[in-house]
């Protein structure tokens, strides 16, 4: 018995071995049971190579196995000669060359392939005149205006809307995407395959469907996609995406979407969609973009959440995520503060850090936590003198547009687009976030002279009224270079309002 003989069958009872004892004893002893096999092979088979892989390279038992690989084949052993003689003399296949040739097995992954079957069945046209990448369709004020955006495009005479979602969790607001809008959850595979499989499955969708618009809120998935193969999909697609505002880490560095892919795609982007003229300004003055890529879009509000108003004593309602970016710490050292004043809390604890802050809420005697809520839609603004917010960074929430809108004065925090909203004339704005005692010392103006509270809020529902309504919302759309068919003017499209942009 030749040594090749002996090698391919220590080979084989390597192989037999690898498969029985790793399915027993797990992936740490098959890292060991490796290394020790190629000791050995490297001391009795040295021209066979003498490379030991580490302990991080071993990964899982492989599905399938070539137990006796093949020789190589001798059209490739001819050409390899030719060209050794034609252009390289490195290039000839000596048998040391062939010694250490190792032979690769294309895998055959069929789940990938399932799943994007899977997920192209659930799409009922080949053609789609606007896509939407978002993460889920929870509760808040960006899965507000997302669904806002969903419906003018669902509203395009001849327009067919694709949702696509890509981040696991629950998504109680998907109930509201108007019917006949296709939605596709990629997020539900996330586990099945790996994260660049997941990246190519939702590009191959995206260049496959023929998708007109594809706008961008808040979905990583996609916008690691535009960054990778953005050239690909812009063949096709007109790419758009929202952006609000930073997120803050937990040591105060500005982190998010606008810091992390912005740089490097966006030369594919037709506009970047912000709610407030801030943000956009610290983009550029940080890296130089083109005032032409950011168009402020104001957040629209139903104008029919306004109600008679009728506050009752001295009572403030505080509502949104109890998160870091919403600062119940804040709140709770304000309710400590104005122990004569009734705080009413609405929102879910979310908190990515732990902290007492909601228990000391609710240990409060002036606190009341009332736990989630449906929209904005569904919280009582008419009950309440006033309406506390205090979050420590933010685009233009949707919250404090609701707020406005339902006439209620609002003490807030000037960060971001607030500050458009919230003005002296309009309301209470606290510029020092920090400062505890303006936030109390602003609450009782607010509770003290009702009369100058009340006409300032209502100086704030004429604003909203007019800045935010769903008619101004579809009339920025409207106007936004490629976001909408390109024979939407011919074919007089209304969408929520549209008609009155050329008045």
């Amino acid at each position: 018995m030749n040594r090749r003989s002996v090698f391919m069958f220590m080979r084989f009872m390597h192989l037999a071995l690898d498969r029985i004892l790793s399915t027993v004893f797990g992936r740490r002893f098959r890292q060991n049971f490796i290394r020790f096999s190629y000791w050995i092979k490297n001391s009795l088979f040295p021209e066979y190579g003498t490379y030991v892989p580490t302990p991080s390279e071993i990964g899982q038992i492989p599905q399938s196995v070539v137990w006796m690989p093949p020789a190589i084949p001798g059209w490739v052993l001819d050409e390899m000669k030719d060209l050794a003689r034609d252009i390289d003399p490195i290039l000839y296949p000596t048998d040391q060359f062939i010694a250490n040739c190792q032979y690769y097995s294309f895998p055959v992954l069929p789940r990938p392939g399932k799943i994007y079957l899977e997920l192209m069945q659930r799409c009922s046209s080949d053609h789609y005149t606007h896509c939407f990448a978002i993460p889920w369709l929870k509760r808040g004020g960006s899965d507000l205006v997302t669904l806002k955006h969903i419906e003018t495009a669902a509203r395009i005479p001849g327009g067919k809307v694709l949702v696509m979602m890509t981040e696991s969790g629950d998504s109680p607001w998907v109930s509201r995407i108007p019917s006949g809008v296709d939605v596709v959850d990629a997020s539900r595979f996330a586990r099945d395959i790996s994260h660049d499989e997941l990246l190519l499955l939702i590009v191959r969708m995206l260049v496959q469907l023929q998708i007109d618009t594809l706008h961008i809120i808040n979905s990583r998935h996609v916008w690691e996609v535009v960054c990778r193969y953005g050239l690909a999909v812009t063949q096709r697609t007109r790419i758009f995406a929202s952006i609000y505002c930073d997120d803050y880490d937990r040591y105060g560095q500005p982190v998010g979407f606008a810091r992390q892919y912005l740089p490097d795609c966006y030369h594919r982007l037709m506009t970047v969609f912000t709610d407030n003229s801030a943000f956009p300004t610290l983009l550029r003055k940080t890296y130089g973009y083109s005032p032409d890529l950011f168009r402020v879009l104001k957040s629209p509000v139903d104008v029919s959440l306004a109600e008679a108003r009728r506050p009752e004593g001295r009572k403030v309602l505080w509502a949104g995520r109890l998160d870091r970016q919403k600062r119940p710490d804040l709140l709770l050292a304000v309710a400590k503060a104005l122990p004569n004043v009734e705080f009413h809390v609405y929102g879910d604890a979310v908190l990515d850090y732990k902290t007492g802050v909601v228990g000391s809420l609710q240990k409060l005697k002036n606190v009341r936590m009332l736990g989630s809520f449906d929209g904005v839609e569904s919280l009582p603004f008419a009950d309440f003198p006033v309406f506390l917010y205090t979050s420590q960074w933010d685009g233009t929430p949707t919250m404090v547009i609701a707020a406005a809108l339902a006439c209620i004065p609002i003490v807030a925090s000037c960060v971001g687009g607030v500050g458009d909203i919230v003005t002296e004339a309009r309301g209470y704005p606290v510029a020092d976030i920090e400062n505890v005692a303006l936030y109390v010392a602003r609450i009782n103006e607010a509770l003290d002279n009702q009369m100058i509270a009340e006409a300032k809020a209502a100086a704030a529902r004429e604003y909203v009224k007019c800045e935010h309504s769903d008619a101004a919302f579809a009339c920025a759309i409207a106007a936004t270079h490629g976001y909408m068919p390109a024979d939407a003017g011919s074919r007089g499209i209304t969408t929520g309002g549209l008609e009155q942009c050329s008045a």
